[in-house]
């Protein structure tokens, strides 16, 4: 067996067993448990004017969004004198009256009997409880429901019925039984805001590093900061463990809208075009929205909850305009992009939890929040997959620096040839005594080739191509000495204003000189030809030599190796490429393609 997979299994495998043992003791452990709440049943009738009267079960429909309501009855259950009576609350007032005696009545009830208006710290989703006296089967109970709200929380007064919970008179004993439902969502969002705090640490050191990515960083970590938030506002709370309803109630959903719109401004950013704008255009309007909403709330004008509906409202319409928008933008593009199917997701989940198609209490929001959790595994796992990439990216970068600085110094040494040389200073020589003045022109551009090319051995910077042409143009007016007038140069240059790696179209010209017209009987032209598109800057050297068959131009011996290294060269430093076409007997063409966005 391979080493590897050994390997894996000792390290595996323990763990494996140690788990497995863990669970079968936990499954098999006899420890006496700590009591849980025992569900109570109402059994009754309702009614919303004191006057119609309907029979009430567990089936039965009651909507909060009808008025106040009373409900009158007996409970399956005998309640102990030493027990409590637990309920949930979703933004309404209850009291309980037993055989015509009140027996509780909270805050907003209380407020309302006085006429007073339902004030901020009031409202709320929350967990009651309080100590009876004994509570037969035979008592009539009777308990008044009202609810200040006209929209929102349809299911309330349902959900107080079916919470009916009774309890020692330690009241950990709910609290524990409520954490089964609620711990593993605020745990999360306890873990979100240490990764929100991370992203936006991220954030501030790209801005340090000049990085673009910046801005994604930023609007990801308070995305996720704000969903954190969601999360753990969204506990469900016990009134009696002294939290602020206020802080709950506010805090959720200011929490949600803010999270809801940064999302939205992730999307915005990975959309483009006409896409982007209309999207764009979408948030603009949630923005005005949101920012109402919150001015609202804090002057004291509405509360927050009663302006849940015009929220939901609108972000139906921005989300399904997302979905769409993401669709479209998935559809058009070549590369599939993940982070568009993850955006789908989450705004459908959005839309699911609006819709109120969970209603149970103890789920709220849950497919948004399972969604978001989800995606940030995914983006998660991409970007430690991106940290390995870019470490291997790093090491490969090192490793081409290495292979372009050898070939920086092999193309500079293949300038240097000792016949060049020798032929150059022996033209100069012939003309020291014919044209002594000629003589000193040549030498002075004998010294500024040397002295790019030592130059070049230096540098590992791109140059302009201004540069190149100058050099060229020295090494050419050398070559011309030698060939007198069996070498023509023709330049025609429509563009100098780009870039390229220094000593890339001298090899070319060395090539076209050399091999090319310096073959030929007779001699010939060497063209210089510049020129741009609209995605590249092209430089041709066109020669009508001897040419060669497909190739020839680098031999045996290694005597063009120049030419391979300036493909290699432009390749790895600006995703340039080199086309080289030759015909036997009748020349060659070489062309440089350099793509403006490498400029």
């Amino acid at each position: 067996m391979n080493n590897k997979y050994i390997r894996l299994v000792t390290i595996l495998l323990p763990i494996l067993l140690a788990t497995i043992c863990l669970t079968q003791m936990v499954i098999n452990n006899n420890q006496s448990h700590m009591p849980i709440p025992i569900d109570v049943t109402f059994i009754g009738e309702y009614s919303y004017d004191r006057e119609n009267w309907y029979p009430y079960n567990e089936n039965s429909d009651i909507s909060a969004l009808e008025g106040d309501i009373i409900i009158k009855g007996h409970l399956d259950t005998e309640i102990p004198e030493s027990g409590m009576l637990n309920f949930y609350c979703n933004h309404i007032g209850i009291s309980i009256y037993v055989n015509g005696e009140l027996l509780y009545i909270d805050t907003p009830s209380e407020i309302k009997n006085y006429g007073i208006d339902l004030m901020a710290s009031m409202c709320g989703k929350r967990w009651e409880q309080f100590r009876c006296p004994l509570i037969t089967t035979e008592d009539e109970i009777e308990i008044h429901f009202i609810n200040y709200h006209s929209h929102g929380n349809k299911t309330a007064y349902k959900e107080a019925l079916d919470s009916l919970l009774i309890t020692p008179l330690d009241s950990s004993i709910l609290e524990t039984y409520l954490e089964t439902y609620t711990k593993p969502f605020e745990m999360l969002g306890y873990a979100l805001f240490i990764v929100a705090l991370m992203l936006l640490g991220a954030a501030l050191s790209s801005i340090v590093f000049k990085s673009n990515m910046t801005n994604s960083l930023f609007k990801m970590g308070i995305t996720t900061l704000f969903v954190a938030g969601y999360m753990v506002f969204d506990v469900m709370m016990t009134f009696f463990t002294g939290e602020l309803l206020v802080v709950k109630t506010y805090g959720r959903q200011l929490c949600l809208m803010l999270a809801v719109y940064f999302m939205g401004l992730m999307i915005c950013d990975a959309l483009k075009g006409t896409y982007k704008k209309i999207a764009e255009i979408l948030m603009c309007g949630s923005c005005i929205i949101n920012l109402n909403i919150i001015a609202l709330a804090t002057i004291g004008k509405v509360l927050i909850f009663d302006t849940l509906f015009f929220w939901e409202l609108t972000q139906y319409i921005v989300s399904i305009g997302m979905i769409m928008l993401c669709m479209l933008e998935l559809k058009g593009e070549q590369d599939f992009r993940k982070e568009f199917i993850i955006y789908v997701g989450i705004n459908i989940a959005l839309l699911i939890d609006i819709a109120g198609v969970n209603y149970s209490m103890y789920y709220s929001g849950i497919f948004f929040k399972s969604m978001y959790v989800l995606m940030m595994i995914i983006f998660l796992f991409y970007g430690i997959k991106q940290v390995i990439l870019n470490h291997q990216a790093s090491v490969k970068n090192k490793k081409l620096k290495a292979e372009l600085e050898q070939s920086r110094i092999s193309v500079m040494l293949s300038q240097i040839q000792p016949h060049f040389l020798y032929n150059s200073l022996t033209s100069v020589m012939d003309l020291c005594d014919r044209d002594p003045k000629q003589a000193k022109v040549a030498i002075a551009d004998f010294a500024d080739y040397l002295r790019g090319n030592l130059y070049s051995l230096k540098t590992e910077n791109l140059i302009s191509f201004r540069t190149e042409l100058e050099h060229i143009e020295k090494y050419l007016r050398l070559e011309k000495l030698r060939f007198q007038d069996e070498l023509e140069v023709v330049y025609d240059i429509q563009t100098l204003d780009f870039m390229l790696p220094s000593l890339s179209v001298q090899p070319l010209i060395e090539n076209a000189v050399k091999h090319g017209v310096g073959q030929k009987i007779g001699g010939g032209t060497v063209a210089i030809h510049t020129y741009e598109t609209e995605e590249n800057y092209i430089i041709s050297i066109v020669d009508d030599g001897v040419g060669f068959v497909e190739g020839e131009y680098v031999d045996e011996n290694g005597t063009h190796v120049g030419i391979e290294n300036t493909k290699r060269r432009l390749d790895m430093m600006m995703g340039a490429r080199l086309e080289i076409e030759s015909r036997k007997g009748e020349g060659t063409t070489a062309c440089i393609l350099i793509p403006k966005r490498s400029n």
